[in-house]
């Protein structure tokens, strides 16, 4: 009998496994893929900073994986590039990153997940990302998602060597164009009204690659932990990563947000015990990491749906939580991003 059993070993659950087998917790882990063949549907790019300052804890040294780091990233708004200047940002081996992180204590795969675990044991942890298939699914109107879609491609001339980014018109959604190395790119877009594949194909036309990889779909949760439902099923379920709704919705970054929150709850777990984990603490220790999350969210939720106005209060305080986010070193290591003052004006503009 395990001490500790997590149901998915993406990000969330590989670094949450590691971290409490080195600290002497008994842990069982198990995901439906073939991590020997695991491959992730998000775009591998994140604050390599922060990566770094996390994974030094379980002596793992991310540049090992860094495939290629930006130099800036174009955001396009329609019709005007703005280059906005990052802070490590870049992609990496996602992929062999978590293998490594695997390697550090058991799991069993392929294994079928569905629902509560046959397991006794003293804590289960739902990692299993936009699915959670443990917990279930959130009560309503407190999860929100985008759906998406993004290509692997080759090209032997690249239409641009750097990062780009399409925000869509309200924040339905973006384009993004993420560099990997080697001619090499990841492209994809995910938006609210579903015009992501017409977006994606205007792109691919203009700029059509010499070979798609492979494809793939799935959706994006926007739904922060300050908004999603629930967390936790008492007395000894919870949830971690993107099943916890630890992503930036103005950004779509879930992957150093995934590693903190494990962080937070492997805390968590070695000051209670597995068997006494306070869940309420771990909860309210979730929403106060992500608070700024909560209030991109409430924002994008009202440009989405046109209520933000030069009136309303909440949403310019919104904007001015999230602009004071983006201008502070912690936001700045969490995204990887370095934002002008004209950049953050631009994109925190109620109007």
């Amino acid at each position: 009998m395990a001490d500790v059993f997590i149901a998915g070993t993406g990000v969330a659950g590989s670094y949450l496994g590691a971290r409490l087998t080195l600290s002497g917790v008994d842990v069982e882990g198990v995901d439906s893929q073939d991590v020997t063949k695991y491959h992730s549907a998000c775009a591998w790019a994140t604050s390599i900073e922060g990566m770094r300052e996390r994974l030094r804890t379980l002596d793992v040294d991310i540049d090992e994986y860094v495939m290629r780091e930006a130099n800036g990233v174009y955001v396009d708004l329609g019709g005007t590039l703005h280059y906005v200047p990052t802070r490590h940002l870049a992609t990496f081996d996602k992929p062999a990153l978590i293998r490594r992180l695997i390697g550090k204590f058991r799991v069993k795969y392929p294994v079928r997940i569905r629902g509560m675990p046959d397991a006794s044991s003293r804590l289960v942890i739902d990692a299993t990302g936009v699915h959670r298939i443990v917990l279930g699914p959130a009560d309503p109107g407190t999860d929100f998602m985008l759906p998406a879609y993004q290509l692997r491609v080759r090209y032997r001339n690249p239409p641009m060597e750097d990062f780009y980014v399409k925000p869509f018109p309200r924040y339905s959604g973006y384009l993004w164009y993420f560099p990997l190395g080697g001619g090499e790119f990841f492209v994809g877009a995910g938006d609210l009204h579903h015009m992501h594949l017409e977006y994606l194909s205007e792109f691919l036309e203009r700029h059509a690659p010499d070979d798609v990889l492979y494809r793939e779909g799935r959706p994006i949760r926007i739904s922060p932990p300050g908004v999603l439902r629930p967390l936790a099923r008492r007395p000894r379920t919870v949830a971690v990563g993107e099943a916890a709704g630890v992503v930036l919705p103005i950004l779509g970054e879930g992957i150093l947000p995934s590693m903190e929150s494990a962080e937070i709850l492997a805390r968590r777990i070695l000051q209670d015990g597995p068997e006494a984990l306070d869940v309420r603490r771990y909860e309210e220790e979730l929403k106060r990491k992500f608070s700024a999350f909560t209030a991109a969210y409430r924002f994008v939720r009202r440009k989405q749906s046109g209520t933000c106005r030069a009136t309303d209060l909440s949403c310019i305080a919104d904007a001015f939580r999230l602009a004071l986010f983006f201008a502070s070193s912690g936001g700045r290591k969490l995204t990887g991003l370095a934002p002008k003052l004209e950049h953050v004006r631009l994109a925190v503009s109620p109007f």
